[in-house]
């Protein structure tokens, strides 16, 4: 099947594809990285459009003839278009989220470190974020990439025409309940991923507490900058597995949640 073969409906319909897709493919972690350039999206976009469409018009996700439905008036066509944007920005969006907790606990762990100094600009968060996050960043984005991450956003992308259809376009009180289990979910994961660092830490400043009071001349407070970095360095080396272990169990929990959510918003 080539363009030029195609009907007007079928034209109309691939358009609502490539809408949806390509809002996917700006917000989606890896593909919608800010360091992936412009026109590799775009191509992307169109590239996995033209593939999908077919499929999904023989497996019954797309009629074609609710083209006929949109293109009454023109109202109808914006808000068909708006419907698609829309399940490409809650969907990315979702997907965001895992990546968002990683930071957030990496960001928790820099602090109880005592590096929340250390910081940088990080060109994909667009903010001053701190070094240590970023590196345990690093090592999320290697870990999804390792468990086939990116293989279950790809499936994601195809399940969102079965589970939501073409110009649905619903916003219910289950719909916003499901974004906020999925943000609550993204705190959460995010006090998970630094609780060893957090206890490790109690722990070494209630050291610092008894041996202040035992020692008042003893300069506590020089002495905790250097041995809190160590510290927090060592225990970070030896939980790694752990934490590493951890993400995975984030990544698995939230796929299911993202599915759950997909389902939430098609109203199936």
């Amino acid at each position: 099947m080539v363009f030029a073969n195609w009907s007007a409906e079928e034209l109309l319909c691939f358009f609502m594809v490539l809408m949806r897709m390509s809002t996917l493919m700006v917000l989606l972690p890896i593909f919608g990285d800010r360091a992936v350039p412009g026109p590799v999206k775009i191509l992307l976009s169109i590239t996995f459009s033209a593939i999908l469409f077919p499929i999904l018009k023989a497996n019954g996700a797309i009629n074609v003839n609710d083209a006929l439905v949109w293109s009454e008036t023109t109202g109808k066509l914006l808000m068909t278009v708006a419907s698609e944007v829309m399940v490409g920005l809650a969907v990315g969006f979702a997907a965001q989220l895992v990546f968002h907790a990683i930071q957030i606990g990496g960001d928790f762990i820099a602090q109880f470190m005592g590096l929340s100094m250390a910081s940088m600009y990080d060109p994909h968060m667009e903010n001053q974020t701190m070094v240590l996050g970023q590196f345990i960043s690093a090592l999320a984005m290697l870990t999804f990439l390792a468990i086939d991450g990116h293989h279950v956003l790809l499936r994601a992308m195809i399940e969102t025409f079965n589970l939501i259809p073409q110009g649905h376009f619903v916003i219910n009180d289950a719909f916003k309940n499901s974004i906020i289990n999925l943000v609550g979910n993204t705190i959460l994961f995010g006090i998970q991923l630094s609780a060893p660092m957090a206890a490790c830490m109690l722990l070494v400043n209630i050291v610092y507490g008894v041996v202040g009071k035992a020692l008042p001349q003893l300069n506590i407070l020089t002495l905790s900058m250097a041995s809190s970095v160590m510290i927090g360095g060592f225990v970070l080396l030896v939980s790694y597995p752990s934490i590493q272990n951890g993400m995975v169990g984030i990544f698995q929990t939230h796929f299911d949640d993202l599915k759950k959510f997909m389902v939430v918003y098609g109203g199936k």
